[in-house]
């Protein structure tokens, strides 16, 4: 049994909401273009999407945040192939379950106008009140702007995808290590 806790912030706020992973229906791809393919992709509490997208063949790599009638954000504008290097990727992670307090933290971030974006996708080994190994995932966005700083929570239950970008995605990201 693994899951994986993903956290996003947006510049609008998003709704903490409960749920275990596994249950409640994921994300509708409501924000993905034609010949796109989902990387990741959570809801909100407040109606919202936000969306990490590939374009066909790979062509571009694209965050957007809104609903279906609106995307409010759309990173980057142009899309082509120079969009990859515009998003840094972070990756930690530590085997050994429980025993070794186990985990996956995965990081996208960006700059726009400003303000600093940060998608997460965060796994962690707990033990359960049954004293069994199970796994906690938590997804969000995080955003600074202006000295502040907005979390927000997406619904685990409605992740689709992760950040747990394959090795051809992590080539062509900048890697934090890079800065």
């Amino acid at each position: 049994m693994r899951a994986k806790k993903l956290v996003a912030t947006a510049a609008l706020c998003l709704g903490a909401g409960p749920g275990l992973f596994g249950q409640g229906k994921p994300a509708p791809n409501v924000l993905r273009r034609p010949g796109e393919t989902t990387v990741f992709c959570f809801s909100t509490n407040r109606g919202k999407t936000v969306s990490l997208c590939e374009g066909p063949k790979g062509a571009y790599l694209v965050y957007r945040f809104g609903t279906a009638a609106k995307v409010e954000l759309q990173y980057p504008a142009v899309l082509d192939a120079s969009s990859w290097r515009k998003f840094t990727y972070w990756a930690y992670q530590r085997g050994g379950g429980l025993a070794n307090a186990g985990m996956e933290d995965y990081r996208l971030s960006f700059k726009n106008g400003g303000a600093e974006y940060e998608l997460t996708d965060r796994t962690e080994a707990y033990l359960t009140s049954t004293k069994e190994e199970d796994y906690r995932r938590e997804v969000g966005l995080n955003v600074v702007a202006n000295g502040k700083s907005l979390g927000i929570t997406g619904r685990e239950a409605s992740a689709n995808g992760d950040l747990s970008l394959s090795d051809k995605q992590r080539k062509r990201v900048k890697l934090a290590e890079e800065e």
